[in-house]
């Protein structure tokens, strides 16, 4: 059996493959934007070899303009002890020709004042010379930087602009039970917050990491070419810093999950209490609650604290290591200086060059922390693709014309482990009824919906349309001639002409008028504050539940649906409102098939069928004054019910 501490180091291996295998699946993303690529890689380039360029151009400028040192040189031999030799004053170490006469008779020369001003005012245009060029280098290394952080973010908001669009369209075109095993606030944190998250390490990261990275081979590439024997002292604690920065990575990614886990934990607390505030209220549990909370936060803060203690130690330590890199060598060249195995130009790029290596190492913390943010969003993100897009048929049939239906030996359950819900239902609905379905809570009716509207696929049997099996339709097609009416309808935020005619200007407004006249809907319309041009909150906050029924029902018959399905829509409305929906559904009777998931039983007598559902199976099947003869589950039903 493996130690904690192999298991853990496990656990590190395979965290590394999962980044593997999302930086893999980014990359397809990525190389899309091949030209973009290329411009951030080629400025990145450049701008990282200007950088790398500075100090060498400095160094050179300090060896050859400002510590220079002038000797007189001998241009030829004297012939006599008495006649002085010609000659002229050079840089100390440039063509020195210092041609030997007779050594002890050579007079030294001393320097006269104005020669030395002559010569400094000689070397006045060289030095300018090279400002100039030092200020094109530099006003070129900003142009380059611009271009490597404008081309790495341009990349990154074009791949997340793909990944964001991508996903909602993967959304749009998944299996319906995925919205029931997973919350809308959960779907939308990954496309809005998880994007978000990636959408930083391309601002944050990947615009300076890879720069990084050249910048640090290019330091210690540059330093053993200037100079090797200085360039040893130097990276003496290069390993230190390596060592250093591979535990800094396993501690810190072990913090960071278990402030990730305490987050995750805190939030669905939360969640949890927020939507269940009522009961904890009702039942006086708010100090338990609270007591629970607060159990939750303090391990969240000791997390954080953890992560934090990782941070405390790991920046003092880079700091140090970079002041003890300083401290080496300046000891190592200034003795370096004063042997002539190094020039103060040479000392100062060393300088600058330990400065460089060290600069983006303080920042790798937080750069670390939303890289790891980033992989961990970016694997939720594809953990979202992988859901299974929604099974649309074979298309060979495109419309519904009649409006029959007929389920033969249809079995059914949520998952394949539970018992079914639906076990063996059989029935028929033909054009144009008007049918009703009733049963206790939990029989299976509201399934026996979802299943016509083949939001889940069926265990077994089949289901007919018309006489055509489902999967035989085009379900995309199948399903604008199916309008279900639930009891709780969704408008979407805008005005409602538009949420009647679903956003489509095609239609026109004397089309939406007439639909919504032939189901009494247009009067109620006409009476809010503009009309159809009133403006409406999300779900349709601003309208009562009766009014939002009858919009849907206007929509129904806008869109001609052949087939009208009421899941319990009139269970929680006024009985005025009642009264409209039900002259509405006899209007438009003649011409639809019109199936009601009952509540009140009440209801259900003007239906030409009822179906009885108990424990998945319909039991029964007839018009209220045949059930009611037959004295089984419906007379049960319709007892209870008027007895209470």
């Amino acid at each position: 059996m493996p130690s904690s501490h192999e298991e853990i180091l496990l656990e590190e291996n395979e965290k590394d493959e999962r980044d593997i295998n999302t930086f893999r699946r980014l990359w397809k993303y990525i190389r899309d934007y091949k030209m973009i690529l290329v411009l951030a890689f080629l400025t990145l380039f450049f701008a990282a070899i200007i950088d790398l360029a500075l100090p060498y151009f400095i160094k050179y400028g300090i060896d050859n303009y400002i510590t220079i040192e002038y000797k007189f040189t001998y241009n030829q031999e004297t012939q006599t002890f008495e006649q002085d030799p010609e000659g002229s004053w050079v840089y100390n170490d440039k063509n020195d020709k210092n041609v030997l006469i007779n050594s002890n008779t050579n007079e030294v020369k001393e320097v006269d004042e104005s020669l030395v001003r002559g010569i400094k005012n000689d070397n006045i245009d060289k030095i300018t010379t090279f400002s100039l060029i030092f200020l094109l280098v530099l006003l070129s290394g900003i142009f380059f930087n611009y271009g490597q952080v404008f081309f790495s973010n341009l990349l990154g908001q074009k791949v997340i602009y793909r990944i964001r669009s991508d996903l909602f369209d993967h959304i749009t075109k998944v299996q319906y039970k995925f919205f029931t095993q997973n919350p809308t606030g959960k779907i939308t944190t990954r496309i809005v917050y998880d994007t978000q998250n990636l959408s930083e390490f391309f601002s944050e990261v990947l615009s300076s990491l890879l720069k990084d990275i050249a910048i640090l081979i290019g330091v210690v590439i540059l330093i053993f070419t200037l100079n090797v024997r200085l360039s040893l002292y130097t990276v003496i604690t290069f390993p230190i810093v390596l060592i250093a920065l591979y535990f800094f990575r396993i501690f810190d990614r072990r913090a960071y999950d278990r402030v990730r886990t305490r987050i995750s934990i805190v939030n669905s607390y939360l969640a949890e209490n927020i939507s269940g505030s009522s009961v904890t209220t009702l039942f006086n549990q708010e100090e338990r609650k609270k007591k629970e909370f607060n159990k939750h936060s303090t391990k969240l803060y000791k997390a954080r604290i953890q992560q934090m203690y990782v941070f405390a130690i790991f920046r003092p330590a880079m700091n140090f290591l970079y002041f003890l890199t300083l401290a080496i060598l300046l000891w190592f060249g200034s003795q370096g200086v004063r042997e002539g195995f190094a020039t103060f130009g040479t000392l100062y790029a060393f300088t600058s060059y330990v400065q460089m290596f060290f600069r983006p190492l303080f920042n790798i913390a937080e750069k670390y922390d939303i890289m790891q943010n980033a992989f961990a969003s970016a694997g939720k993100i594809f953990k979202l693709f992988e859901a299974k897009h929604e099974y649309l048929g074979k298309g060979i049939k495109k419309d519904l014309e009649k409006g029959e239906i007929k389920f033969e030996n249809v079995h059914f359950s949520y998952n394949k482990d539970e018992e079914k819900v639906l076990r063996g239902v059989n029935f028929s609905i033909k054009s144009t009824d008007r049918v009703s379905i009733v049963g206790e809570t939990g029989s299976g009716k509201t399934t026996m919906i979802k299943l016509m509207s083949g939001l889940y696929e069926i265990d077994e049997g089949e289901i007919y349309f018309d006489g055509v099996p489902l999967y035989d339709y085009d379900l995309e097609s199948l399903r604008r001639k199916i309008a279900v009416v639930p009891q709780d309808v969704f408008l979407f935020s805008g005005n409602i002409i538009d949420n009647i005619r679903l956003f489509n200007e095609d239609i026109s407004e004397e089309e939406v008028i007439k639909a919504s006249k032939k189901v009494f809907a247009h009067d109620i319309i006409e009476k809010l504050p503009e009309g159809y041009n009133t403006e409406i909150l999300e779900r349709g906050g601003t309208l009562s539940s009766g009014e939002r029924q009858l919009i849907a029902l206007a929509r129904a018959v806008l869109f001609n649906a052949k087939i009208i399905i009421l899941d319990e829509a009139t269970a929680s409305i006024d009985v005025q409102t009642e009264d409209l929906i039900q002259k509405a559904l006899d209007k438009i009777a003649d011409t639809t098939t019109i199936i009601s998931i009952a509540h009140r039983l009440s209801t259900v007598k003007s239906s030409n069928k009822i179906l009885v559902v108990h424990k998945g199976l319909v039991v029964e099947e007839g018009s209220h004054n045949e059930l009611m003869d037959k004295k089984g589950v419906y007379y049960d039903l319709y007892k209870l019910q008027f007895e209470n």
